[in-house]
């Protein structure tokens, strides 16, 4: 049988008094596309940032492809595009790929790095600072840097906020072609309509616990909006 890409087991987080997660369970298969949807502060963020090791939960077990998430392999497996660019204001963006590039130890990387800028359309932008660049330019910049290493694993929080609806349109497609590609990818999203189209599941937290996990088949994005204000209490999406 073959290993998970992620194995959550009875994860809690508590910051202090404050209660951020509740006894999570969550199996993703590599290959899949996982859609996590709920409202601000249900903790969503705080999920994916223990996928990544970013953050130690307070109970609990995580395995990445059957190991610590921590571990070295897991480094080059695991991609993440969070509300953190992590970019350098002072390098172009051609500079700032070449950065991640040999971190990464990337054969070929010149090559790579211009296919990136073409999936994103920064090419033309190259040679100019990242701190001239837009939002939009600049998530759309993060996410060529997410990509470079062709990781198993994309962890995505929001990722379509501060993208105009061309760029959006992009970013849709590059996921979906990576999905193709046979990538591991766990979304988190207000977007019911963009989650119900790119994924195969989807899973909606709501006091800081997993209330429903389902088959984006055997589903519509009214039957999710449906579940998702249920388990917010009626409130209104944000």
């Amino acid at each position: 049988m073959a290993v998970a890409a992620l194995q959550l087991e009875n994860i809690s987080k508590d910051f202090g008094r404050i209660i951020a997660l509740r006894s999570i369970d969550l199996e993703v298969q590599s290959g899949e596309f996982v859609s996590i949807l709920g409202r601000n502060g249900a903790g969503k963020t705080t999920l994916l940032n223990i996928i990544s090791g970013v953050s130690r939960p307070s109970e609990g077990s995580v395995q990445l492809f059957g190991t610590n998430p921590t571990d070295k392999e897991n480094k080059a497996k695991l991609a993440v595009i969070s509300h953190e660019m992590f970019l350098y204001g002072n390098l172009t963006a051609l500079e700032n790929l070449e950065y991640y590039s040999r971190i990464y130890n990337i054969p070929e990387a010149d090559q790579r790095i211009q296919d990136v800028l073409n999936d994103v359309e920064l090419t033309h932008r190259r040679f100019d600072l990242v701190s001239t660049y837009s939002r939009g330019m600049t998530q759309r910049l993060t996410i060529a840097r997410a990509l470079l290493h062709k990781p198993d694993l994309l962890l995505l929080d929001e990722p379509f906020t501060g993208l105009d609806q061309h760029a959006i349109g992009m970013l849709i497609s590059l996921l979906k072609h990576q999905k193709e590609l046979g990538r591991t990818i766990i979304l988190t999203t207000h977007d019911l309509h963009t989650a119900n189209e790119l994924s195969d599941r989807y899973v909606i937290i709501a006091k800081h616990r997993i209330v429903r996990d389902g088959l984006m088949a055997e589903t519509t994005p009214d039957a999710i909006r449906n579940e998702y204000f249920t388990a917010r209490g009626g409130e209104q999406a944000s």
